[in-house]
């Protein structure tokens, strides 16, 4: 079977300027874990300038993922059940005008399925092994369509089956790219 690193279409230079909120915390939201919040919907302000074109796709991606409702609806109709959903309004930092809605997403899965055979590792500059490009072993992936990768969990991952599911929809700056296109210098 084959994977895919399931993302916006990066880089999105028409894409809003968001600022996380306090209550979101980047290293726990990306490893599953679910957060508290005091107040439903989370505010996220962007900064806008007023000659600036904005386009708001069916995924943001400012450190954790954002999905417009056609999305999280798409994801809900497949099946796709290991995703915390918590709504987001986005505001303009200035006017505090509402912007768009969105839907944070908490992947809950984090899979260690890596066929450490078939990926190729490297060495920073510091001598720290990195992954450069990575295989995925489906023996491992416990039969998830859709899970954060384990060596990489800022790495969103859905499998084929999924992709063209999701495909055959009208989603704007959606990113599907095969996971033999992963490179990362060492």
């Amino acid at each position: 079977m084959n994977y895919y690193i399931f993302d916006e279409v990066s880089p999105n230079r028409y894409a809003p300027y968001l600022e996380l909120p306090d209550e979101i915390d980047l290293i726990e939201s990306i490893m599953g874990k679910k957060p508290q919040f005091d107040y439903l919907p989370i505010k996220m302000e962007a900064e806008i300038d007023e000659d600036e074109k904005i386009v708001y796709t069916d995924i943001i991606n400012p450190g954790v993922p954002l999905f417009s409702k056609k999305m999280k609806e798409a994801l809900d109709e497949l099946g796709i059940t290991n995703i915390d959903y918590y709504p987001v309004e986005i505001i303009d930092e200035d006017s505090k005008d509402l912007l768009a809605e969105y839907w944070l997403g908490i992947v809950t899965d984090i899979v260690s399925c890596i066929d450490v055979d078939k990926s190729v590792f490297g060495e920073t500059a510091m001598g720290q092994a990195v992954i450069t490009e990575f295989k995925i072993d489906e023996n491992k992936t416990r039969g998830l369509n859709l899970f954060r990768f384990h060596n990489i969990p800022g790495l969103m991952i859905i499998n084929e089956e999924l992709k063209n599911k999701l495909e055959t929809q009208d989603f704007e700056g959606v990113s599907f790219k095969h996971t033999d296109k992963y490179n990362r210098k060492a």
